[in-house]
């Protein structure tokens, strides 16, 4: 399930507080820088999964210090911060990256804290965005790649196209050429994920916890949807919708 606590476990030995070494940052356009700042090791490695199978780079802290030493020698666009730190708590980290360190970064503050006034003082600290535990992985990346996209001043155009492919966003009407293209609520949901990075082959796994972010599925269960959306679009004359044996599915540009 791609649904998590923020309760951590008993944990015994933990490894280094950073594994900054070990995942080299990406400078693709379009691609986000994460860092996540998360104790429980659980937690921060599905998250990290979870993220660098969407294409973005990702590095974690496991403590306040190691957070702001890594802060200090990087850049990143997201950081996506816990509060109940060890060494550090995490709004300290908030306030120091933010007066001290002069970091521009969107701040997502992901915690199990729901108490309103711990809400307000994360934002009047500068935090951009909060999410409480448990969480769905699939709205925390959604949450990242809306960060991202409003601090690079990116556009969301509302068309898009794969080919003679064309997906209106606003109306969520599709089209094949001149020909439209009728749809279920499912199979519409994984042509507008597709078409977010046409070309990209998309991992089975991804598009599972786009449909269903809370609930695992048998593979046969996206294979049925997948033909749905596949025959639809056949049959408005659009063949590139192809399958990546043992991987994924990926849209045709040309």
């Amino acid at each position: 399930m791609n649904n998590f606590s923020g309760v951590n476990p008993s944990a015994g030995s933990r490894m280094d507080t950073s594994i900054s070494g070990k995942r080299k940052m990406s400078d693709e356009s379009g691609r986000c820088r994460v860092l996540i700042v998360e104790d429980d090791e659980t937690i921060a490695l599905n998250c990290v999964t979870f993220l660098e199978q969407r294409g973005h780079s990702v590095d974690v802290a496991y403590d306040g210090s190691a957070a702001i030493a890594r802060l200090s020698s990087a850049t990143f666009d997201v950081i996506v911060l816990d509060l109940g730190l060890p060494r550090v708590d995490g709004t300290q980290v908030l306030d120091q990256l933010r007066r001290q360190l002069g970091v521009a970064a969107a701040v997502l503050v992901l915690t199990a804290r729901d108490e309103l006034g711990t809400k307000l003082d994360c934002f009047s600290l500068g935090a951009d965005d909060y999410l409480v535990k448990p969480f769905a992985l699939a709205e925390l990346e959604a949450r990242v790649t809306a960060l991202h996209r409003r601090a690079s001043g990116a556009v969301v155009t509302d068309v898009v196209f794969a080919g003679s492919l064309r997906l209106d966003r606003r109306t969520r009407s599709v089209s094949v050429g001149e020909v439209p293209v009728r749809l279920a609520p499912r199979p519409m949901r994984i042509l507008e994920h597709l078409l977010r990075d046409p070309g990209r082959v998309v991992p089975r796994s991804e598009l599972e916890s786009v449909l269903w972010p809370d609930v695992e599925r048998d593979s046969d269960v996206l294979r049925s949807q997948v033909h749905l959306l596949r025959r639809a679009l056949a049959e408005a004359g659009y063949a590139g919708l192809e399958t990546v044996h043992g991987f994924g599915y990926r849209l045709r540009t040309d």
